[in-house]
């Protein structure tokens, strides 16, 4: 590019030298201030041009960082997503191989797996505490109430809202609380977990729904065997 310029230049400085006659329309310096015009326009013309080129290519240049912004962003979503699912699966597996043993499992071993379940709930949901309910559904009585801490305030809930939740209905949001509750009933009771506190940025999605589920059913189960 600089050396179209430099040419053009050049030949700017030579039409004194190469307009040397009249022509049949234009007299000598006339035929010399158009030519020098036209150099003019030309090179302004060129000047132009690569304006344009060197914005378009920092408009291209800019969508390409934000296409790499957004690529490096949806990649540290995509390892946290996974790193978060593999978070979830580790947890399931450690309460499954905690309670499938029933030989070793006693009140004890139940108390800790209860406030595995309290934990991992609340981890998932990223609640302020959480709290385990057993209830028996023809009497309405609490049969048990496992929390993550005896200073958290669980009498803002009714058993009988938790009676009233059957199979189609085993989780539903409260007054900025989460109540999931076990499908099945045995032998009488029912469990259902309380999560208080939670971020309501964390979504409540499918797999969150059936891994607190499957949390409340495997209490009830560690509750009627022990």
């Amino acid at each position: 590019m600089y050396w179209i310029y430099f040419v053009i230049f050049i030949i700017a400085v030579l039409v004194p030298d190469i307009v040397a006659h009249n022509y049949s329309f234009l007299t000598e310096t006339r035929a010399e201030e158009l030519a020098i015009f036209v150099l003019g326009a030309v090179g302004f013309a060129i000047f132009i041009f690569k304006e344009y080129q060197i914005s378009v290519q920092h408009k291209e240049r800019e969508k390409n960082q934000q296409k790499l912004i957004q690529t490096a962003k949806d990649l540290i979503d995509s390892y946290s997503y996974i790193g978060e699912v593999n978070r979830k699966i580790e947890i399931l597996m450690n309460i499954v191989m905690s309670s499938s043993d029933q030989s070793s499992l006693n009140k004890d071993k139940a108390k800790e797996i209860y406030n595995s379940i309290i934990e991992a709930a609340n981890s998932i949901m990223k609640g302020e505490y959480a709290f385990l309910r057993f209830v028996n559904v023809s009497s309405g009585k609490t049969l048990r109430e496992m929390k993550s801490s005896e200073k958290n305030d669980s009498n803002f809930l009714k058993n009988q809202e938790l009676i009233e939740m059957n199979e189609n209905e085993t989780i539903k949001k409260s007054n900025g609380h989460i109540i999931i509750c076990s499908q099945k009933i045995i032998k009488g009771a029912k469990c259902c977990l309380v999560i208080s506190g939670y971020d309501h940025q964390q979504e409540l999605n499918v797999h969150n729904s059936e891994i607190l589920k499957f949390f409340a059913s495997q209490a009830l189960f560690l509750f009627s065997y022990v």
